[in-house]
């Protein structure tokens, strides 16, 4: 950036120049200029106390990750970014060697080592390729539109979905195989997204998307960090050349600027900064994020930038991507796999469902790559892009790892339950007492664990009304489930019942040849939070005399590790498989998952806890269970949720401040909480204090259950 006009420069001096922005193009820039004798004169002005931008590497969990940029995409000789690293020798044999250079990726993601579907199956990896193969090669069309002068449709998103749903109409498949082809390809979708750097392909222009340079050789890393690359640029530049904590505030252009220090000499371009030192120059060169220009394009240039450059500015797009970071202190990944892709088999590129974030954003997640090995933990990292990538920027570290840790969970707790099947004499199916009927059978431990022999432990008797116990027993049992007993964990009832019954169980299958020396194997399954841990830490006080051996808690997501061998009983020689929870892939009906999530199985906020609150009163009061009346001192029962918790946060004197607008200016008011009011409710449901309650009366009673 210069003036219109030349101001002449002090003979001998050459121009000043200033580089604002210390990232890799900025960085790229001071280098190339400090090569030449002309420019002596440098200073590069970064906001931040350290240099390279985006380019950021840390020691973290024994070993080096990437924070920001994570690959050299083509690493081949047309591309700058790997000839320095070769220059600086920060690359590995492997990606110099001319064999690695040569490998032509079509710019696009490699295959996963492993794809898991959202029910906890493993994806077939060559239905995997095949759907790659189709979705890589229509974005390679997609490059034949370049310099086009009008294009149908205009964004490479839509184009993508016309020729997709062309392709779906010669499938031959069954129904549930189309489902999970697109699936798939909704996955690939979101791989793409990460890539440009996009909330969605539909907001990817399709004329100019050719314009990319794809080059070959096959995507490496640096051993020792990305920011090695940086870091040599800035030890190559004169030591007085970098200036760090020196934010720009406004970059006063196109007029006549005088120096204490250069008596007589003028210059076109004064850079202010945040602290108000100034710094006049001939040159500038800006390297900003097209971010940062965008929010402070009004008040960065003064004069204000022509009227095309602001327009250019304003309409170019750019997303937000995001890595997350799992640490384990022992991998459940095999030890070559290096890609892991998640699937999730209810969603389709062909369908603009839009669901709540809070509820979803998880499914943007394309998948996890393996990081090298580190000292002492195996670490996975994941990339998320777009508006959901954004939302989980608002959530806790500790919201987003219990939303991962189900994820995980989810996808590959059945398959660890599989391949144990064979050690497993029979299996404890864990229920909450209060959903014995709707509580959360999945089909895939019928389907894969049925022939084992199964006892059904309905936990949380003390939570639940259990007046008509013979009922739901004989109605279990006209569902094939024989062996039931009802327990409270907590207080150890009926839990001695459990030894015995396995041991019976076990005993009497014709599966079951041991020789005299017998040691049983019991697997603990269930969907989360509903007492499998302390089940078995109750077995382990009954028959060992000893404490904890799992960790528990009130909510779901307590157990982390896929597969736990607990020892539970001496005589008999027994030992407990403590298993994650998985629910079921699908839940039949809203009902359903809304006493599941009354329950603990789900997160609350996945619902939203004034939702829940709302239906725990309708069937409280539907039941003529009253409880609450009592325990909040209301008077009277009630309908109206809004009310009910109105009255609760009074009694509870929970209170927030809201800023109120009028016409005078913003006003603060006092009025009842009304999240905390429901957490309360909640709370005090799931601790008993409303009294026992059995929220599947209705199916016990014959009548008819919601339609999926």
């Amino acid at each position: 950036m210069q003036s219109g006009g030349r101001q002449a420069e002090a003979p001998g001096r050459g121009p000043r120049v200033l580089v604002v922005g210390g990232g890799i193009a900025g960085l790229g820039a001071a280098q190339r200029l400090c090569r030449h004798p002309a420019f002596s004169h440098l200073r590069v002005l970064e906001a931040t106390a350290r240099a390279g931008g985006r380019i950021r590497s840390e020691h973290s969990f024994g070993g080096v990750v990437e924070v920001g940029a994570h690959w050299i995409h083509g690493p081949s000789q047309g591309n700058p970014v790997f000839q320095l690293a070769a220059k600086y020798g920060l690359l590995g044999e492997r990606a110099l060697s001319e064999e690695n250079q040569l490998i032509e990726t079509g710019g696009h993601v490699g295959l996963p080592s492993v794809s898991y579907a959202s029910s906890g199956v493993s994806v077939s990896l060559e239905l995997v390729a095949e759907m790659a193969s189709l979705f890589y090669s229509l974005i390679d069309q997609t490059r034949e539109f370049l310099q086009a002068t009008e294009t149908t449709p205009p964004s490479v998103g839509e184009y993508l979905k016309e020729k997709i749903r062309q392709h779906t109409a010669s499938w031959t498949e069954d129904e549930e195989t189309k489902k999970l082809k697109l699936a798939i390809l909704k996955n690939l979708f979101n791989v793409e997204c990460c890539v440009s750097g996009t909330h969605s392909m539909d907001l990817v222009a399709l004329a100019p998307f050719g314009e990319y340079t794809v080059l070959p050789g096959l995507d490496c890393t640096f051993p020792e960090g990305y920011q090695g690359l940086t870091d040599r640029i800035v030890a190559s530049l004169p030591k007085d050349v970098m200036v760090f904590d020196k934010p720009v505030k406004t970059i006063h252009w196109n007029g006549s600027f005088q120096e204490a220090s250069a008596p007589g000499e003028t210059f076109p371009v004064l850079v202010e900064c945040e602290d108000g030192d100034c710094f006049p120059a001939h040159h500038v060169v800006v390297t900003v994020p097209l971010g940062f220009f965008k929010k402070h394009l009004d008040t960065f240039f003064e004069p204000p930038l022509p009227t095309e450059k602001v327009e250019a500015i304003r309409k170019i797009g750019f997303g937000t991507n995001n890595k997350i970071f799992l640490e384990f202190e022992e991998p459940f990944w095999e030890p070559d796999c290096q890609h892991i892709q998640v699937v999730w088999e209810d969603t389709s590129p062909l369908e603009d469902a839009t669901p709540e974030l809070q509820d979803a954003w998880f499914k943007k997640l394309v998948g996890f790559w393996v990081l090298p090995p580190f000292q002492a933990s195996h670490v996975l990292c994941g990339f998320i892009a777009g508006l959901e990538s954004e939302f989980m920027e608002t959530l806790s570290d500790e919201d987003v790892l219990r939303s991962l840790t189900q994820v995980l969970r989810r996808v590959t707790g059945l398959k660890k339950m599989q391949s144990s099947l064979r050690l497993v004499d029979c299996t404890i199916e864990v229920h909450d007492a209060r959903i014995s009927f709707s509580g959360g059978r999945n089909p895939l431990f019928q389907e894969t664990l049925g022939l084992k022999p199964h006892l059904l432990v309905l936990n949380k008797m003390d939570l639940a009304d259990l007046k008509e116990q013979q009922k739901i027993i004989q109605h279990l049992e006209r569902e094939g489930l024989k062996h039931v007993v009802f327990t409270n964990c907590v207080k150890d009832e009926n839990v001695k019942q459990i030894i015995p019954m396995v041991t019976e169980l076990v005993g009497s299958s014709h599966r079951y040849h041991r020789g005299e020396h017998v040691e049983y194997c019991i697997m603990v399954i269930g969907v989360p939070n509903v007492g499998k841990s302390s089940l078995i830490n109750s077995l382990r006080r009954q028959h060992l005399r000893k404490g904890k051996a799992t960790r528990v808690g009130g909510e779901p997501g307590i157990t982390r590790a896929v597969m736990s061998r607990i020892q539970v009983c001496e005589r008999p020689l027994m030992f407990l498989l403590d298993t994650p929870g998985v629910l079921a892939p699908r839940i039949p009906s809203v009902e359903t998952g809304l006493k599941l999530a009354l329950c603990g199985t789900v997160l609350d906020h996945l619902v939203g806890e004034e939702t829940l609150a709302d239906y725990l009163l309708y069937t409280l009061n539907r039941h003529q269970l009253l409880g609450y009346v009592q325990h909040y001192g209301l008077g009277e029962a009630c309908d109206d949720i809004a009310s009910v918790l109105k009255r609760v946060a009074v009694k509870l004197r929970k209170t927030q401040k809201v800023k109120v607008l009028t016409g005078t200016g913003d006003v603060n008011i006092i009025q009842p909480d009304y999240p905390a009011a429901a957490r309360d409710f909640l709370r005090a449901f799931r601790s008993g204090l409303l009294g026992p309650v059995m929220l599947d009366r209705d199916l016990l009673q014959g009548r008819p259950a919601e339609e999926p």
